[in-house]
């Protein structure tokens, strides 16, 4: 079945379909689409890209001797949705560039209506119902221009700072309160930070004790050179010196 692309005449085609028995039962979408009717074509038609009938006098002999070749359509992007561009995505993309340690924290991304941050009181930057990160800047700043009528570069500087501030104020309450805990006798696992501390450090030793071993070596085998020069015996070569010596020595 070829595509359909006359949609201002959907409900005459059904309905003569209806009428001739080619269609037993009426379409759910029957009465919705007759009572509002499609008023403009959305289908996309390719476009066919040509040269117009004019021609230069002064190039009618070049275009009789060549051939113009035609460009060819990628069907594939005649359908293709086109992308929304929103003011809220470079604002959310700048502070995420500046705040890269924002994506370390846990976050909800299960939305039952695609619109929670409609619902907060954007007056204020902490929210009960939703966690303070980049989205919050996002919305306060947002509303900042709209209602307090401040430019961007103000708004933005002005929700950056109380997000700050918020967080500050956050890791000062969890210090107090993990001091607190301790205070009374509480244990806590260990942080990402010094496990990742005792694993570099488990390689930091072992690094220390190679090179003191080889350090070792060295000097054991130096001592013996300095031993064997001092008693009018011929030093040992080291390795390349007699690798030198079979590569380039005299074949006499």
């Amino acid at each position: 079945m070829k595509i359909q692309n006359h949609t201002q005449k959907i409900i005459e085609r059904t309905s003569s379909f209806l009428k001739s028995g080619v269609i037993k039962q009426k379409p759910a979408w029957y009465d919705v689409v007759a009572a509002h009717p499609p008023s403009t074509d959305l289908t996309k038609n390719a476009k066919i890209l040509g040269y117009s009938n004019y021609q230069d006098p002064l190039e009618t002999k070049r275009s009789n001797q060549t051939r113009v070749k035609s460009k060819k359509i990628d069907s594939s992007k005649i359908h293709a949705i086109p992308k929304i561009k929103l003011f809220e995505d470079q604002l959310r993309n700048y502070f995420y560039a500046k705040h890269p340690w924002e994506f370390s924290r846990p976050k909800i991304l299960v939305e039952n209506e695609g619109n929670e941050t409609n619902k907060c009181d954007w007056s204020h930057l902490l929210q009960l119902n939703k966690p303070l990160d980049g989205e919050s800047v996002v919305q306060r700043t947002l509303w900042l221009i709209k209602n307090e009528k401040l430019s961007l570069n103000e708004a933005y500087d002005k929700s950056r700072f109380e997000f700050y501030n918020i967080r500050m104020r956050e890791e000062l309450q969890s210090l107090n309160a993990k001091e607190e805990g301790m205070m009374y006798g509480s244990l806590f696992a260990e942080d990402n930070l010094s496990k990742g501390v005792a694993l570099e450090q488990e390689f930091v030793d072992d690094w220390a004790k190679l090179a003191s071993e080889q350090t070792q070596i060295f000097q054991t085998t130096r001592s013996t050179n300095k031993f064997s020069d001092s008693e009018g015996n011929e030093p040992s070569k080291s390795l390349f010196e007699s690798n030198n010596d079979i590569e380039y020595g005299d074949k006499n």
